[in-house]
C-alpha cells in the first residue's frame, strides 16, 4: 500500500495552515519535498479558514508572512450559512443555544472543513487536476489524531469529475522536531507559544485544558469577557461542567496561568 504521494501526480497541492506550529512544519516540508523533485511552487496554494476574533490576534497576518517566504499563493476562507451570509464562531453559537463539544464539533466541520472545502472546488474549477490536501495532524496530540491515515483518499471531498487525496507528511513527528525544524526554517511563529499555549487553535478551544484558557484569557481580556458574556446568555457553560466565568474569576483574584500541561483531546 502507497504510504506516501507522488506529488508529480497533483495539479494542485493544498496546505490548510492555522498559523500553528503543526501547519507551518507542513508547509516547510511539502515545500521542500516539491523543490527536490522539481514540482513548481505555482501548485502549491496555502488555504487558511479565518475565524476572525476567535482567533489569537494576528494568526491571519501570520499565514500570510509564512506564505511569502516561500513565495506561495494563499486562500482565505470564511464561514457562510446556507444564505451565504458570513458569520463568526460566536454568532453561530448564539444561534444555536450551545457550544460545540465532542460530539458536536460544528466549529471544525462548518468553520474549518466545510469552509476549506471551497477552496478545492475553486482550484479544480480554475484548472482541473488531481488534489493533495495536506493537513499537519500529527499522532501525539491525540488518540484520535493517532488513528488518522497518514495517506489515502479524501472520499469527502472526491467527486466523479475531481480525486483528492489527503496527505499528513509529519504525522510521526515529535514536539521537538517540529520546533528543530522551525528554527531552521528561520520563519516566524506565533508568539502564543512563547506565552506558553502549546496549541494554536481558537483562541478559547472547547479542547483546552484549564492551563491553555488561562494562558489565553491572560492576555485576551475583552474576548473573554464576550464569551463570558455569551456563555451567560445562552445558559450552557462553554465546557462541560466547566464555565470560562470561572476562568475569568480565577484570573480577576492574580492566580497565575501556569503551564499549558493538560490533554487537549482533539
Amino acid at each position: 500500500m502507497q504510504t506516501t504521494p507522488n506529488l508529480s501526480d497533483y495539479r494542485w497541492i493544498v496546505v490548510n495552515s492555522s498559523g500553528g506550529k503543526d501547519s507551518q512544519t507542513a508547509l516547510d516540508f511539502v515545500v521542500r519535498q516539491c523543490d527536490s523533485l522539481g514540482v513548481s511552487r505555482d501548485r502549491i496554494v496555502v488555504s487558511h479558514q479565518d475565524l476572525g476574533r476567535s482567533e489569537w490576534a494576528g494568526t491571519i497576518d501570520l499565514v500570510r508572512q509564512q506564505a511569502a517566504h516561500y513565495g506561495l499563493r494563499v486562500e482565505v476562507t470564511r464561514y457562510r450559512n446556507k444564505k451565504r451570509q458570513e458569520l463568526t464562531l460566536l454568532e453561530k453559537v448564539r444561534q444555536r443555544g450551545m457550544w460545540p463539544d465532542s460530539g458536536n464539533r460544528y466549529c471544525t466541520s462548518d468553520f474549518k472543513r466545510d469552509t476549506g472545502a471551497r477552496v478545492i472546488t475553486k482550484l479544480h474549477r480554475e484548472s482541473a487536476g488531481a488534489i493533495l490536501n495536506v493537513l499537519g495532524f500529527r499522532a501525539s496530540e491525540s488518540p484520535a489524531r493517532a488513528k488518522r491515515i497518514p495517506f489515502g483518499p479524501n472520499e469527502r471531498l472526491t467527486s466523479s469529475k475531481r480525486r483528492v487525496d489527503e496527505w499528513l507528511p509529519i504525522h510521526t513527528w515529535s514536539d521537538s522536531q517540529v520546533w528543530d525544524n522551525i528554527k531552521l526554517s528561520k520563519v516566524p511563529h506565533h508568539g502564543a507559544y512563547d506565552l506558553g499555549m502549546k496549541r494554536l487553535s481558537c483562541c478559547f478551544c472547547i479542547f483546552a485544558p484549564r492551563g491553555a484558557l488561562m494562558i489565553a484569557g491572560k492576555h485576551n481580556p475583552e474576548l473573554l469577557d464576550e464569551y463570558v458574556a455569551v456563555e451567560k446568555e445562552i445558559g450552557h457553560t462553554f465546557q462541560n461542567g466547566k464555565s470560562l466565568a470561572d476562568i475569568k474569576a480565577a484570573i480577576a483574584r492574580g492566580e497565575q496561568p501556569g503551564a499549558d500541561n493538560g490533554n487537549w483531546n482533539m
